[in-house]
C-alpha cells in the first residue's frame, strides 16, 4: 500500500511543479510580447507618423490592456 501512496504523492508533486513552470513561462512570454509591441510602436512612431497611426488603429488599446490583464492574472 505504501508504494501506491508514494507514487500518488510523487505524481501530484510533479503535476504541481510542472504547472508552476508553465505559468512562469507563460508570464515571461507575455511580458516579452508586451515589450516587443511597445518597442515596435515606439519605432514606427519615430520613423513614420502616418504608418504609426494605421498601426495604432489596428492594434487598439484593448490589445495592450488584454496583455496587461493576462499578466495580472498570472501573478
Amino acid at each position: 500500500m505504501e508504494g501506491i501512496h508514494l507514487d500518488t504523492i510523487k505524481k501530484e508533486i510533479t503535476e504541481k511543479y510542472s504547472e508552476e513552470i508553465d505559468i512562469h513561462e507563460l508570464r515571461l512570454r507575455i511580458q516579452g510580447l508586451e515589450k516587443k509591441v511597445t518597442e515596435v510602436l515606439t519605432y514606427i512612431e519615430k520613423t513614420d507618423s502616418k504608418k504609426s497611426e494605421e498601426v495604432r488603429k489596428k492594434l487598439s488599446q484593448d490589445c495592450l490592456s488584454l496583455i496587461q490583464s493576462l499578466l495580472l492574472l498570472l501573478n
